[in-house]
């Protein structure tokens, strides 16, 4: 099974600043197998890489009484802080930024996946 690429993994937000926070609706979190996003989670089905900075996942999320197969393309920024989604909001890109150090953060050298708000 094709696993999401350690550059990839770790957990974002929308601002550095909201990295700590439970109410930054942006939050996203990228294991090797699983994405977590603010009110929905599920098993990573399809991993696609192109070149060093490109991803796309075909998930199958959970959420509210729900499950649904989602479709997202992430780039990754030269740096490797920032992650662009083209595809949650057509025509847009939204940037989350790597959430690293305290507050409950991972680094990005490892591939602990960490627990967002009362996840279990």
């Amino acid at each position: 099974m094709a696993s999401v690429p350690e550059r990839f993994v770790g957990r974002w937000a929308g601002s550095s600043d909201s990295c700590g926070s439970d109410a930054d609706d942006l939050t996203l979190r990228l294991t090797r197998n699983h994405i977590t996003h603010w009110e929905s989670d599920g098993p990573i089905k399809a991993v696609v890489v192109r070149g060093d900075t490109e991803l796309a996942l075909i998930s199958e999320l959970s959420g509210e009484g729900e499950t649904w197969l989602s479709v997202v393309h992430f780039t990754l920024s030269e740096d490797g802080n920032r992650l662009i989604d083209t595809t949650t909001r057509p025509g847009k890109e939204l940037v989350r930024h790597r959430c690293t150090g305290t507050g409950g953060a991972q680094a990005r050298s490892s591939s602990r996946p960490a627990l967002l708000r009362d996840a279990a």
